[in-house]
């Protein structure tokens, strides 16, 4: 039996605002515990409304918790292939925001890093930690069911005091 190294625990976050939001949200844990790593935490399903853009749905968000062996960009390449068989268009979702103005646009899957393990870095391909985290109470709200005492290495805060900070 080979023996496990390397391993690094990932926290994803996943939302949808398609009219099939909770099945694909539920197809892309699947798939991310198939190709990505091993899911050991998923949180509860959180509701919330469209940020950055006007949309008709709200969307479902959703985090886990997974264990990799991948390095971040290794992650990131298989999240965006899992987005785009879940039917992500990032084409599209780019000429309905020129279209309307807008900073985002609808999409049937989103998944973002939020934690690879204890990093911190930059560039302009990855933010780790996610960028504007304690800005986003619909991303802090799921992370908070999986990681709520996990120190965001450049803030120095956890997500339960950035919640409780957003929401006072």
């Amino acid at each position: 039996m080979r023996e496990r190294t390397n391993i690094t625990s990932v926290v994803l976050l996943l939302g949808s605002n398609d009219i099939a939001a909770a099945e694909i949200l539920r197809r892309a844990v699947e798939i991310i515990g198939l190709s990505v790593g091993k899911v050991v935490k998923c949180s509860d399903e959180h509701r919330s409304e469209a940020y950055g853009f006007t949309s008709d749905r709200e969307f479902i968000n959703l985090a886990v918790e997974v264990e990799v062996e991948a390095d971040a960009y290794e992650v990131l390449r298989r999240i965006n292939l899992i987005e785009s068989l879940l039917g992500r268009d990032r084409e599209e979702e780019r000429r309905v925001q020129r279209e309307r103005g807008e900073v985002y646009a609808s999409r049937p899957i989103d998944i973002d890093i939020i934690f690879y393990g204890d990093a911190s870095f930059s560039d302009e391909r990855l933010t780790i930690p996610y960028h504007f985290l304690d800005e986003r109470e619909y991303a802090l709200r799921p992370v908070v069911d999986i990681a709520a005492e996990r120190r965001h290495p450049a803030l120095s805060r956890t997500p339960r005091e950035m919640l409780e900070a957003l929401t006072m």
